[in-house]
Parts: structure tokens; C-alpha cells; sequence
């Protein structure tokens, strides 16, 4: 369902994903885990290109959605700078002036290409629903306008079938006796529970959980760890970023261990918890356990 092929990242100088390679299956969840800053929320991010891959291809559900390889525009300019002593200087210009004038005639291209590109990220994000860190609901509106703004506008539900999938969701959730209230009176808990059957509002295909529970407290984590479990029994593509081990060896069927950008070690729940391979994953777990 999700393939990603030499997926690299940078920020700047900063380079936070290194060439992953990586397939998940329909209907898997996937568990990703490593210390702090090894990349994998910025790994999450680029499957559903809320961050632009700097480098890579992803592919979902057999569809290539995004695909950047590094410009042969640009490195024959730099190829030819670098034989400038070799070279007279008219044959130098002239050489120069043609390989920057193809490079800036791709640039103008690859504009275009991404232009079209936006059109077909919106799909694709609503093909994957994220819920994030920090809950990111809408406080101006309540519970159930929340849920129903993103059907509505962007799946073009009407308003009173959107409704209708709200209520049952807010059941689902245990939110049905919250649904005109407003986010500054809900739990932190709550929030994210919100934040759920808002993304599964839109009937996605996959559910990405950016460290779900990091922010909460912690007699509130068990609450959104129970209502991610529903989502997993229903079948659905899951992929979640969290520091619970204890939950990821419950619920996944495969985990991956990242550290510095990369994929270092990834197997079943027992395969990796119980019988690591890589020192960083060994050293890992022997200090969260």
C-alpha cells in the first residue's frame, strides 16, 4: 500500500532522513520507534507530504505520488565549472551559458510540475489521516464542528450526512456527551480523542499517529492508546511514532527501530524486543525497558 524509495530530507545543511527504503502492507500496522531526533516524525510527515520529501519516490496504493531525483541540469553545471582551467574561455562560456541556460528551462519545468503536484497532495492527504503531538483541533469551533468541516468542505458531504458520521464517531470515541462543547473544555485526553474521529471522519485508508500520547498525562494516555486500538481492529492501515513499548509490542505486526535518519532494524514485536540485532536498537531498549 505505502512504498518509499531513497526518501531523503533536509533542512537546510541538516539532513534528518538518509535514503529509506521501505514497504507496508494494507491492513499492517507498524510501529516506529528510536530516540529522540532519529527522524521519525519528519518520516511520518513526508508519507502524506505535509513535509516535501527533499529527495525520493512514494508510491500509495500502486499510485507513484511523489518522485524527485537529484538534477543532472544542475550537476552539469557544476561539471563544467569544474573543468573550467581545462578549457579556453570562449569554450568555457559558451559550454556555461548552454548549461545553465537547460538548467533554468528544467527549473521552470519542475515549477510547473509541483504547480500540478498541489492538486494531487490534497488527495492524497485525505487519503491519510495524522493526528499529531499536540492535538491540533480547532478551538473556535466545537466538538462537532470539528468533525463535520473537513467532509463538508473538502469531500463535499452535506452538512447533515456529516453530522450523522460525527455523532457516531463522537460514540465511538466517548465524546457524545461533549458534542457542543469547545476545545478549551476538554482534557487533554479528550482533545486527541477528538483530534481521531475527526481524521476518521474522512474515511481515509490509512491512520498516521505522530507520538499520540506524548503530551498527555499520564493517567489520560490509556484512554487514546484504547480508542487506537479500536482503530487498529478495524482493519485499518496504521502507522504510529510512540515512545509506549509496552503498546507497540501489543498492537503492531511489525516495528521499525530508526536512528539518524535511517531504517536500522525493523521485524515483528518479538523479533525486535526480545532479540534485537543492532547494537543502537540493543542500547536502545536496555534504557526504556
Amino acid at each position: 500500500m505505502i512504498k518509499v524509495k531513497n526518501l531523503q530530507k533536509k533542512f537546510g545543511s541538516l539532513e534528518v532522513l538518509k535514503g529509506i527504503d521501505e514497504e507496508i502492507a494494507k491492513g499492517e500496522v507498524v510501529s516506529v520507534i528510536g530516540p529522540s531526533g532519529s527522524g521519525k516524525s519528519t518520516f511520518l510527515r513526508c508519507l502524506n507530504l505535509i513535509e516535501i520529501p527533499t529527495k525520493g519516490t512514494i508510491e500509495f496504493d500502486g499510485e507513484i505520488i511523489y518522485k524527485k531525483e537529484s538534477s543532472r541540469y544542475k550537476k552539469a553545471v557544476e561539471a563544467i565549472k569544474a573543468k573550467k582551467k581545462e578549457m579556453n574561455s570562449q569554450e568555457y562560456k559558451a559550454k556555461y551559458k548552454a548549461a545553465v541556460l537547460e538548467y533554468k528551462k528544467h527549473q521552470n519545468l519542475e515549477k510547473a510540475r509541483l504547480k500540478k503536484l498541489d492538486k494531487a497532495i490534497n488527495i492524497h492527504r485525505q487519503k491519510m489521516g495524522m493526528v499529531f503531538q499536540h492535538f491540533n483541533v480547532f478551538p473556535h469551533l466545537n466538538v462537532l464542528e470539528n468533525i463535520t468541516l473537513a467532509p463538508v468542505l473538502t469531500n463535499k458531504m452535506n452538512k447533515e450526512e456529516a453530522e450523522i458520521v460525527a455523532k457516531e464517531l463522537l460514540e465511538k470515541v466517548g465524546l457524545k456527551d461533549k458534542i457542543y462543547d469547545y476545545p478549551k473544555k476538554l482534557s487533554g485526553g479528550q482533545k486527541q480523542r477528538l483530534a481521531i474521529a475527526r481524521a476518521l471522519a474522512m474515511n481515509p485508508k490509512v491512520m498516521l499517529f505522530d507520538e499520540p500520547t506524548s503530551a498527555l498525562d499520564p493517567e489520560m494516555v490509556k484512554e487514546v492508546l484504547d480508542i487506537i486500538k479500536q482503530v487498529v481492529k478495524m482493519g485499518m492501515t496504521v502507522v504510529i511514532v510512540t515512545h509506549e513499548m509496552g503498546f507497540a509490542k501489543e498492537i503492531s505486526d511489525r516495528v521499525f527501530f530508526m536512528d539518524d535518519g535511517k531504517i536500522v532494524e525493523k521485524g515483528t514485536p518479538k523479533e525486535v524486543f526480545e532479540n534485537p540485532q543492532h547494537p543502537r536498537t540493543k542500547e536502545f531498549l536496555s534504557k526504556v525497558l
